[in-house]
């Protein structure tokens, strides 16, 4: 089976992200790595992803979309990359 990437950008998704990281654990396909790209978040995402199997990067000021795309693209360590919306 091929390595997977697969990113996440997150801002203030507190509500919705164990969701989408327990449906992430629960698939059939394995997922190498995955990345919770934090664009600044000021709620309660950062300290619920830590206790997954994740790497976080966060960035120091909100950036949007595009720039979580870029981050995630630059930090994946697998040719194919995946992204899914934390809602």
């Amino acid at each position: 089976m091929e390595k997977v990437s697969l990113y996440i950008p997150c801002y203030n998704v507190e509500k919705f992200i164990i969701e989408c990281l327990e449906s992430i654990i629960d698939q059939a396909y394995k997922i190498d790595e995955i990345l919770i790209i934090d664009d600044a978040s000021d709620d309660n995402t950062v300290e619920i992803v830590k206790k997954y199997p994740v790497r976080i990067i966060r960035h120091k000021e909100n950036k949007g979309l595009a720039a979580c795309r870029n981050t995630a693209f630059k930090e994946a360590k697998n040719e194919l990359i995946a992204s899914l919306d934390a809602d």
